[in-house]
């Protein structure tokens, strides 16, 4: 059996929206003709690629969450071949240097890097990690040509043009077993005087606290760690709840023990990763082809993301 495109774009946007129906709604179809294409996607690969919760939606399997750079590769290529040949040259030449902050440098940058270098292999990247502070002083100051950040986070957001990349829903990380996942629904009033784990990384401390405080509640934290495998394990071992993006969760910790993920009925806005150059400076064509490459590599049909 073989896989269609059309198979890999409704496997994408299931991933990034987390429910069936959802996804359906993103890419103008319904949602039987989205559950029956994954399905047949799942056939052909002979692999589970999603954990299904019923009234919670779905999320990724570990094949599903490998699967998923492929599905981004295969996306890149069409989307590639789609465009005006003239738009991305491979023997273009140049040097660029790339920021990232600490969260999201090996979830989304090292891969697309990697990408990236593999198709333009004349052109010279350096990356630096930076705490998002100190990112945004380095592009305004000329040291740094593009930064990978999460956007929300720009203090100074007015100094920037943005190309989104991706969204990420927040949802509440439970151990394998939790009473909680028997309910039907939970609510951050139903975690509040549970032990909490801070992913004490960027900006996370402070977005932590304003969607706390916006629901007039405070959390129990009792551990702060700016290691995500630590997140993982105390969640995993039953230590602590958190709450995290989806691009960092992943359904096992280090030691093999189930973490699973449910929506909160606060209705947690998504965080959006993109990319930041400064507004009063052109990009260098080498700069340009990593922007308008990057694009391509997380856009595609039914992303929402425009190419500036």
């Amino acid at each position: 059996m073989q896989i269609s495109f059309k198979q890999v774009q409704y496997f994408l946007a299931a991933a990034e929206t987390g429910q069936f129906s959802a996804a359906a709604s993103k890419v103008h179809v319904t949602q039987t003709t989205i559950t029956s294409a994954i399905k047949e996607l799942e056939l052909a690969l002979g692999l589970q690629l999603f954990i299904r919760h019923h009234a919670f939606g779905v999320s990724l399997s570990v094949d599903g969450q490998k699967f998923l750079h492929h599905a981004y590769n295969i996306l890149a290529a069409v989307n590639s071949a789609m465009h005006d040949p003239g738009l991305m040259h491979q023997d273009m030449t140049g040097r660029i240097r790339v920021g990232a902050t600490p969260s999201v440098m090996s979830f989304y940058v090292i891969p697309a890097i990697a990408r990236f270098t593999r198709a333009y292999p004349q052109i010279e990247l350096e990356l630096v990690e930076f705490p998002r502070e100190e990112l945004e002083r380095a592009l305004l100051s000329g040291s740094v040509d593009v930064g990978i950040l999460w956007l929300a986070n720009l203090a100074e957001a007015d100094k920037f043009l943005m190309a989104p990349l991706a969204r990420s829903r927040r949802q509440l990380w439970l151990p394998a077993s939790h009473p909680l996942l028997e309910k039907r629904s939970i609510a951050l009033a139903d975690i509040a005087a549970l032990p909490y784990a801070l992913y004490n990384m960027d900006d996370t401390p402070k977005n932590t606290m304003l969607f706390w405080q916006k629901a007039g509640l405070e959390p129990n934290i009792r551990y702060r760690t700016s290691s995500i495998e630590s997140i993982h394990s105390l969640v995993a071992q039953g230590m602590a709840v958190t709450i995290l993006s989806d691009v960092s969760y992943r359904p096992f910790s280090l030691e093999g023990l189930r973490i699973e993920s449910r929506p909160l009925l606060d209705g947690l806005s998504a965080i959006e990763v993109g990319l930041a150059w400064p507004l009063e400076r052109q990009l260098s064509s080498a700069a340009d082809a990593f922007k308008i490459f990057m694009q391509l590599t997380f856009g595609g049909p039914g992303s929402g993301i425009k190419l500036l």
